[in-house]
């Protein structure tokens, strides 16, 4: 039902014959939260005012994170860097597994750093097929066996490593004073994870592809790194 105006009646009795329309529908209250009489007489004309305190929003500051591990706690000696990189007692507990020892000399004409030993390392590193095509890399290079340095950013397998979690705890750090220690010509980076952990920077010449298992799986981006491995040696 609509409630027609007519204009032979004042505005007065127009709202007195709403109001009378509203009354014989059984309708006295406006229904809110709570119930406001909407035929009653009002006490006090002074309309209330609700004041709605909406506090400014807060913006987070984060605070940089500081790793658990500083140089200061690291090995001063590329030899003493082997075994506490080998020790889960001393270097990231939680990693199960075999922690074969990295290969190489110092100052090598390159240092080779892949994500993680293979799966089926025990006392040598990258003893499977990652290591065969690490190993094709450098003969291609020219670069004999005791010129190059092996690693892996990781002393132990993982299946699915939280790197932001392990740069928090100090794993750029690790890495950075284990290029610095080891002193390489040149830094040869697989594994697209690894290169944000040294946000300090690589004081040597570095170059960064894909992680072995992916260079396996793809043969252009072998050619690929193959090619930018000649311009990067040429210079």
């Amino acid at each position: 039902m609509s409630v027609h105006h007519h204009p032979d009646l004042s505005l007065a009795q127009q709202v007195a014959a709403s109001l009378d329309w509203w009354r014989d529908a059984g309708v006295d209250c406006l229904f809110v939260d709570e119930p406001l009489a909407m035929l009653g007489e009002v006490a006090d004309d002074t309309p209330a005012v609700v004041v709605l305190a909406v506090p400014p929003p807060v913006e987070a500051v984060a605070e940089p994170a500081v790793p658990a591990i500083a140089v200061a706690d690291l090995p001063p000696t590329l030899a003493e860097f082997a075994q506490f990189w080998c020790d889960p007692a001393l270097f990231l507990p939680q990693l199960v597994g075999p922690r074969p020892a990295p290969i190489g000399v110092a100052e090598a004409a390159l240092m080779i750093i892949a994500p993680m030993p293979e799966a089926g390392d025990t006392s040598a590193l990258l003893s499977g097929g990652q290591g065969r095509l690490i190993g094709n890399i450098l003969k291609a290079l020219n670069i004999p066996a005791d010129r190059a340095y092996l690693t892996t950013a990781l002393p132990a397998a993982q299946t699915m490593p939280d790197w932001a979690n392990l740069a928090a705890h100090g794993l750029g750090v690790v890495l950075g004073h284990h290029i610095a220690l080891g002193r390489p010509q040149r830094v040869l980076v697989l594994g697209n994870k690894i290169e944000p952990l040294l946000a300090g920077g690589c004081p040597v010449p570095l170059l960064t592809s894909y992680a072995p298992d992916q260079l396996l799986a793809h043969p252009r981006e072998r050619a690929r790194l193959w090619q930018r491995l000649l311009e990067w040696t040429r210079d």
